[in-house]
């Protein structure tokens, strides 16, 4: 328990720098976005319920809101969703701050959710329940979007070594197995950033597990396994 309980507060730590960078946001459309948006809107269709999980400042939201979908924008930052707030005018598009490791909602309510870009800070012991929860808000005949840091994406497999001994056994942090935290340098914030990552495409057995059907796969250029994925 008192494991738990410092692994709680330590990953409390990281999200709360691990938002700081996005605080200043900007258009970041990746391939695998651009190609997998029309399927996901086709699929999804018109007059249905879209949860953009962990949306930012609602990049992507408008978008979501074609065919006269209502959007549920869900971010962690305040920052993030002031600028959404001030930016996105729409009836068809609700505004809520929520850690998304604690989804509130009732079950069988959405038709597709789209999560870009973040499934990375879902730690590696919290991956299957998180993935649960998506498939119990979501309805039998559900979608999801998502796209998967790769290790390559971060660091190589041994600079990923080198960090996890010296958060583990140096700084004596309980990090696990698939934590990585790293310094990034940018022009308005320098400091520790949290990711998980992914080391093979073992994600795929966890999808399976949860009975998530794999439609659509892309192994991107840009250290990203990204998926389609529609409740069985």
């Amino acid at each position: 328990m008192v494991q738990d309980s410092r692994r709680k507060e330590f990953l409390a730590m990281m999200f709360k720098d691990a938002m700081k960078p996005y605080e200043y946001p900007r258009e970041e459309w990746s391939e695998d976005e651009k190609e997998f948006l029309p399927v996901f809107m086709r699929l999804i269709g018109s007059n249905k319920l879209v949860l953009d999980l962990a949306g930012g400042y609602g990049r992507v939201a408008p978008h979501l809101m074609e065919n006269n979908n209502t959007v549920v924008l869900a971010d962690l930052s305040l920052h993030s969703l002031r600028l959404a707030k001030k930016t996105l005018r729409n009836n068809n598009l609700h505004i809520v701050r929520m850690d998304f490791l604690y989804l509130p909602f009732i079950d069988n309510v959405f038709d597709g959710v789209w999560f870009t870009q973040a499934f990375e800070y879902v730690p590696p012991d919290e991956r299957e329940n998180f993935l649960r929860v998506l498939k119990r808000i979501l309805k039998g005949d559900g979608f999801v979007f998502v796209n998967v840091a790769k290790v390559p994406n971060e660091c190589s497999r041994f600079s990923y070594l080198k960090n996890y001994v010296y958060w583990r056994l140096i700084k004596r942090q309980p990090v696990m197995w698939g934590d990585y935290i790293y310094k990034i340098h940018s022009k308005h914030y320098t400091g520790w950033h949290y990711h998980s990552v992914v080391f093979t495409r073992r994600i795929e057995k966890c999808f399976q597990k949860i009975s998530f059907r794999i439609l659509k796969f892309m192994d991107g250029k840009n250290g990203y396994l990204t998926y389609l994925l529609q409740t069985d």
